[in-house]
C-alpha cells in the first residue's frame, strides 16, 4: 500500500498548496489513517486503508477560491470517468480512485450537484449530514484538515453499513466501526462526544443504527443503549 499511501499524501499536499483542504472534508477509508496519527498510533486503529478516497463537499458548499480541482489530478496522472447514465463523475488512477460527495437533502435528485468554484461534480448520499455537523479540524504528516469527529465516524459507518449491497464492503465497514468506536468509549472525552452525537440523532437513525450494533459490538450497544435510559 505504499504507492496509494504516498499518492494519498500527494493529494493531499496538492490541495493544501491552493487552499482547498480547508473548505472540504476527508471521510471514508483513509480517516481511520489520520485517527492514528491523531490518538498517538493506538493498536487498536488499523492501518488498513482502501483503494477509494472519499471527499466530502459540504452542502451548501462554503467554498472560498476558485480552483480547478480536475486538473490538480490530472496532474497527479487521474483520468476523469464520467457515468453516461447518470452523470456522475470519479476520477480514477492505477492506484486510488477519487470521489466527491455532498449530502444528499429533501427529495434528493437523479444527477450530480455541480461544484462549479472547484470544477468538479458531486455525488448527493443520504446520512452525510451526520458528519457534515461533526467535523474536526487536524493535522496528518503536518498537512492541516478537516475530518470528521471519530465519533460521527463510527456512527456513520454503522449506519451506511446497512445500505451496503457488497457484502464485503458492509463487513469491512462494520469493522472499522467496531474497532474504532470500542477504542473511544476508553476514552472519557471521547466518550462524551459519542454520546452527545448520538442523541442529537433523528429517532429512525438511530432504529437503524442499533439494529447493526446490536449484532456486532456488545460493548457499543450497551453504552448506546444505555443513554436511552
Amino acid at each position: 500500500m505504499e504507492k496509494e499511501h504516498n499518492l494519498f499524501l500527494s493529494i493531499l499536499i496538492s490541495l493544501s498548496r491552493v487552499e482547498v483542504l480547508r473548505d472540504i472534508i476527508l471521510i471514508g477509508g483513509w480517516c481511520p489513517l489520520v485517527y492514528r496519527e491523531y490518538f498517538g498510533n493506538p493498536v487498536e486503529i488499523s492501518m488498513q486503508r482502501t483503494a477509494d478516497l472519499d471527499i466530502l463537499i459540504p452542502n451548501p458548499p462554503l467554498i472560498h477560491k476558485e480552483v480547478d480541482v480536475s486538473l490538480i489530478l490530472k496532474a497527479l496522472g487521474f483520468d476523469r470517468k464520467v457515468s453516461l447514465i447518470d452523470g456522475y463523475e470519479k476520477y480514477v488512477h492505477p492506484d486510488l480512485e477519487v470521489e466527491f460527495l455532498t449530502p444528499e437533502r429533501g427529495r434528493g435528485r437523479e444527477k450530480p450537484y455541480a461544484i462549479e468554484k472547484l470544477h468538479i461534480n458531486a455525488q448527493g448520499l443520504r446520512y452525510l449530514d451526520l458528519i457534515q455537523s461533526h467535523v474536526m479540524k487536524t493535522s496528518f504528516r503536518g498537512i492541516s484538515l478537516n475530518v470528521p469527529e471519530p465519533s460521527a465516524y463510527v456512527l456513520h459507518k454503522f449506519i451506511v453499513s446497512g445500505r451496503r449491497k457488497e457484502s464485503f464492503k458492509k463487513e469491512k465497514d462494520i469493522e472499522t466501526a467496531r474497532q474504532i468506536g470500542e477504542y473511544l468509549l476508553d476514552r472519557e472525552d471521547q466518550k462524551k462526544k459519542m454520546r452527545k452525537i448520538y442523541l442529537g440523532m433523528p429517532e429512525k437513525w438511530k432504529k437503524d443504527l442499533m439494529k447493526i450494533v446490536k449484532r456486532t459490538s456488545e460493548k457499543i450497544y450497551a453504552f448506546l443503549n444505555s443513554l436511552e435510559d
